[in-house]
């Protein structure tokens, strides 16, 4: 048995349970039935055919010593009907009122006709459940072959006397108790046994016993000669022939099935109530890992299945809470990495495993630079509270619109924000999207601005610097800290143009303005002495979207 725990999902993240048609309970239960009916089948074939067997041998070998011993007392008999008082006489004589009548009831009863009262040796209650079997094999046996009832008239189908000439001295169709009056026909009219198709002539066979079948019926023919052996000769002078049917065979072949039949039907129950109590067991710990799965797509990572199981599925269980383990670590991962990058960007990332490589790589992109003005003198006005609460108010505005078009937030550098676009995944127009971004800063800080005014705040305007040219981005750091940024002469000269751009003030470069001179309209000015550079650089002032 095993104990279970995990932690669902809310209901609104749960997917609806799915009903199968063919369930692992289905499944299993067909299966065992399957096994079981092949298997009681081929036992079923087996043994009947072992009983067929062991009961046709029994069968002949009784009738053959039965006709041994009818032969062997109907010598003197035959010895008479062949003397010269007797032949005239034109009658044979009556099989049943001879002395061989004791011997046919005794052939007629052996085969199965009467119910001997024999000990058991059960208990009483085993007496009563086999009573009980016996019952319901008959009541199984009406409905499997309506209208016949148990064959009670033994297993001898004729008996009657050849003399030398293969006449009828004697004949009782045992079988046809209908109409006596065939049982002497043969002997009055004299009429010479014809064997049918395929039966031989008794020759000096001891007993000859012969198969064949009459309307369908499997049938055995047993003849064995009557011999006189007086004065030390060994003549025949005539034969016996018993005829035996397979009543007892169908009668034993009936029951026996039906047994095995009724056998296997309590198997089966038996098998599929243990089977489906084996399945719940089995499935409620799989329920629990679907579930948990189920919870897992829909974006709940804090799963923890505990199965007490020393199994596979306690295998299972182990991996499914070390990946729901790995998964939680992962969007962790993904949450830290998305306050520096868009939502769409980290998919992109995830999706694409060369998006973002380890180390450095040479790319041209756009560096954003964005700086507030005088912030010093505010912050030695204001106090240590109104300044954090300002620049937290000013970061989040800001930080959303770099967001807004896909840009990496680099750091915050005191009041100064740094940005990339075009890493770390490829933007064709990643010098366009830093420009509206600028743009669209600009627009929010007029908001802020009125806002602060309302609030009797302090007002503060920035300076952005835009430049696009060829960088090293890539995860720069040592193995125990490192930070994704890009670094490199472009970078600098992004941050001079911030440095030098008056308040609410937009500077690009010239390879930016080249990139946006389609879609912004700016104006360039006379040419500017940064720091680092020996020449003078030209910039832009944006001024807005062309219309």
């Amino acid at each position: 048995m095993s104990q279970s725990d995990t932690k669902p999902a809310s209901p609104g993240d749960q997917p609806a349970q799915k009903r199968h048609l063919f369930s692992l309970r289905v499944k299993f239960i067909l299966v065992l039935t399957f096994l079981i009916c092949v298997v009681m089948g081929v036992v079923t074939l087996l043994v009947l055919y072992q009983v067929r067997q062991t009961l046709m041998e029994q069968i002949i070998n009784r009738a053959e010593a039965q006709a041994k011993s009818l032969a062997t007392n109907s010598v003197d008999e035959m010895i008479k009907q062949l003397s010269p008082a007797t032949q005239g006489a034109g009658l044979g004589f009556d099989i049943n009122t001879t002395f061989m009548q004791a011997t046919l009831e005794a052939m007629k009863q052996g085969s199965g006709g009467s119910v001997r009262d024999i000990p058991s040796g059960l208990q009483p209650w085993q007496a009563q459940i086999l009573q009980l079997s016996n019952n319901l094999n008959d009541i199984v046996q009406d409905f499997l072959w309506p209208g016949e009832k148990q064959i009670k008239n033994g297993d001898m189908e004729y008996c009657f006397i050849l003399d030398k000439n293969l006449k009828y001295v004697g004949y009782n169709n045992i079988q046809n108790q209908k109409n006596p009056e065939e049982n002497i026909k043969k002997v009055v009219s004299q009429e010479t046994y014809a064997p049918p198709a395929g039966r031989k002539l008794l020759s000096n066979e001891e007993v000859l016993t012969q198969a064949y079948t009459d309307g369908g019926r499997a049938l055995y023919d047993i003849a064995a000669p009557i011999l006189n052996t007086a004065e030390g000769h060994k003549d025949k002078i005539g034969e016996v022939h018993v005829g035996m049917n397979q009543n007892t065979i169908t009668r034993v072949v009936r029951y026996v099935a039906v047994a095995i039949i009724l056998t296997t039907v309590a198997i089966l129950l038996l098998g599929i109530l243990v089977l489906t109590i084996f399945i719940t067991i089995l499935i409620k710990p799989i329920r629990l890992l679907v579930n948990g799965v189920s919870a897992i797509a829909a974006g709940n990572f804090d799963q923890n299945i505990n199965i007490k199981r020393s199994d596979e599925l306690g295998d299972l269980t182990d991996a499914f809470n070390n990946m729901a383990k790995s998964l939680r670590e992962k969007e962790v991962i993904k949450g830290a990495f998305s306050k520096y990058v868009t939502k769409s960007v980290v998919d992109r990332i995830l999706q694409h495993q060369d998006g973002l490589k380890l180390g450095g790589e040479k790319k041209v992109v756009t560096v954003f630079f964005s700086d507030i003005r005088g912030f010093t003198p505010m912050s030695e006005a204001l106090s240590a509270e109104e300044v954090v609460h300002i620049l937290n108010e000013y970061f989040t505005a800001m930080t959303a619109i770099i967001f807004k078009y896909e840009g990496t937030l680099d750091k915050f550098m005191g009041d100064a924000i740094m940005a990339v676009y075009g890493a770390p995944i490829e933007q064709a127009d990643h010098a366009e999207r830093a420009v509206m971004s600028a743009i669209e800063m600009g627009r929010k800080m007029k908001e802020l601005q009125a806002k602060w005014r309302m609030e009797g705040k302090r007002e503060v305007n920035i300076g952005i610097g835009i430049n696009t040219g060829e960088v090293v981005v890539g995860n720069i750091g040592s193995n125990e800290r490192m930070e994704y940024t890009a670094i490199g002469d472009n970078v600098n000269l992004t941050q001079r143009l911030e440095s030098v751009a008056e308040k609410g003030q937009i500077l690009i470069s010239g390879s930016t303005y080249e990139r946006v001179k389609d879609k912004v309209a700016a104006t360039m000015l006379d040419p500017i002495k940064v720091k680092g550079k020996v020449e003078k650089v030209i910039a832009y002032s944006v001024e807005g979207l062309k219309a």
